[in-house]
């Protein structure tokens, strides 16, 4: 891991920050400026509710399971809006290798708000994220330029 890239991992840990009731985490650099100056953010949604009653969700299955599954894809499209370099957080990761974690990790938090569960997800997964969209090369150094349009030039 190169100087610069620690440097990002360690900003993006830094600002990482929990509201008073102990633990709602942000995971990017453009999400850290919504805080307040106390680092607490609202929280809309079942994000707000704790990790134990989106395992009982996740058990029922139907509606209930697929709120989690809406905020889940909305959460992590924002990060892939908002964090450096980012095109998707995912990585080669799929839906079901997410959720098997996620229900891993709140059964052992089952008082955690689900926010921070995926946050701290979300941390683990930003290493391995994909950088550039499929088939696109270059990057902030090396931008390569679109090939020209044909119908553009008429």
């Amino acid at each position: 891991m190169t100087a610069t890239e620690t440097g990002i991992i360690r900003d993006i840990m830094s600002r990482l920050t929990s509201t008073a009731a102990g633990a709602a985490l942000l995971l990017t650099t453009g999400l850290a400026a919504a805080k307040d100056v106390d680092g607490q953010f609202a929280v809309f949604g079942v994000g707000a509710e704790n990790c134990a009653t989106y395992l009982v969700a996740r058990d029922k299955g139907g509606a209930a399971e697929r709120w989690y599954h809406h905020w889940l894809a909305g959460y992590l499209s924002a990060v892939n809006t908002a964090a450096a370099s980012t095109y998707d957080i995912l990585g080669g990761k799929s839906l079901a290798d997410i959720l098997d974690w996620l229900e891993g990790y709140c059964a052992v938090n089952p008082d955690m708000n689900f926010t921070n569960a995926v946050a701290d997800m979300a941390a683990l997964l930003y290493a391995d994220r994909t950088n550039l969209a499929p088939g696109k090369t270059g990057g902030w150094n090396k931008f390569v330029a679109p090939a020209k349009d044909a119908r553009a030039s008429r």
